[in-house]
Formats: C-alpha cells, sequence, structure tokens
C-alpha cells in the first residue's frame, strides 16, 4: 500500500495543512481535532505500506509536534 499524500482531502475536517516531502510530512490539524484519536486512525488506516511514512503532527496554536511513524 502506498500512503496518500493528499490527506488533506480526506480529513478535511480535521487538517489545516500537510507539508514536506518523500521523507517526511508535517501535518496542522485545527485545534478541535483530537490529535490522540487522528493518530491511532492514521495507524489504523496505513498499516502495510511499502515503504516508510514519518509525520510530524501538531495542532494549528501550540508549537510541540508529535512524530508518528507508519510502516
Amino acid at each position: 500500500m502506498e500512503f496518500p499524500h493528499e490527506l488533506k482531502d480526506l480529513y478535511p475536517n480535521q487538517i489545516i495543512e500537510v507539508r514536506g516531502n518523500a521523507d517526511a510530512l508535517t501535518i496542522i490539524l485545527n485545534r478541535d481535532a483530537d490529535i490522540h484519536q487522528f493518530k491511532a486512525e492514521l495507524i489504523k488506516k496505513f498499516s502495510g505500506l511499502e515503504e516508510q511514512q514519518t509525520l510530524f503532527i501538531k495542532h494549528e496554536d501550540k508549537q510541540d509536534f508529535e512524530k508518528l511513524i507508519l510502516e
């Protein structure tokens, strides 16, 4: 399975912006999104990837990132 880079289209109510490259993506969530639930959903939906994908996830109003590695 390949990881989709159209995440903003898949999660329009949660994601404000996605940026990055083939090595890593940064996902900025709106302040009302539950970051832990979002991460759990990504893990469930995108397990079994052909290549490892590194994500850095944060809320729009916070500075701290959470790292998530999907395999």
